[in-house]
């Protein structure tokens, strides 16, 4: 498929409504350990597109030390984001999500990295990438938690693959205007996502929360 015709894909399953299980309206209501539990799933969200977006400007603009400075941000960020969930599911298991996150973050950065290089194969294989890469996260995520549906977090995971394209591939044509709408975008996913992930743990672990 070419990478139009990607781009398109993943933008479209952006666009669409996802259907999330009752549990999601109840990371609204949360107090104590559950509350402060969401509250750090945001913030971990929320910085992982920070760093990833300091590196595709720094980037695209020339300043490698920067985007050395913002790839070292997003490894340390996936790491937090993995060992959040070892004193549930063990570090074994903390340790296959960040591989799942590296993969991400290389399928990202390779996107980057060819949009500059104007090389539109290397484009291409990277939204690949970033598609399957999405769905083995879903795998993982949904057979550690039955409270997390797999079609939906396939949904939600490709359509942040779609947020980081169209972040990436308006930066490199100067839209600025459209990149501050994508970004508020993907502000509001990754606190839908984290909302979502914490009201999964809460269910499964009711006696931990």
């Amino acid at each position: 498929m070419k990478l139009k015709a990607l781009v398109l894909t993943l933008l479209l399953v952006l666009l669409q409504p996802i259907a999330w299980p009752a549990l999601v309206q109840a990371a609204t209501a949360q107090d104590g350990s559950a509350l402060s539990t969401r509250l750090a799933q945001r913030d971990l969200w929320v910085e992982h597109i920070f760093w990833v977006r300091n590196y595709v400007i720094a980037n695209q603009s020339g300043r490698p030390e920067q985007a050395r400075a913002a790839a070292d941000g997003v490894v340390a960020n996936a790491t937090a984001i993995a060992n959040s969930i070892a004193p549930l599911y063990g570090q074994p298991a903390a340790d296959q999500l960040l591989k799942l996150l590296a993969g991400h973050w290389g399928a990202v950065k390779q996107y980057s990295n060819a949009t500059l290089a104007k090389d539109a194969a290397a484009r291409t294989t990277a939204v690949d990438d970033l598609t399957r890469n999405a769905g083995a996260i879903a795998d993982f995520l949904a057979g550690a938690n039955p409270y997390l549906p797999k079609d939906a977090l396939v949904g939600m995971l490709q359509a942040h693959g779609g947020h980081h394209v169209a972040q990436i591939d308006q930066l490199a044509k100067a839209d600025f205007s459209g990149e501050a709408v994508t970004w508020g975008a993907m502000r509001s996913h990754m606190l839908v996502l984290a909302d979502t992930l914490t009201a999964a743990l809460v269910k499964q672990f009711p006696d931990t929360f």
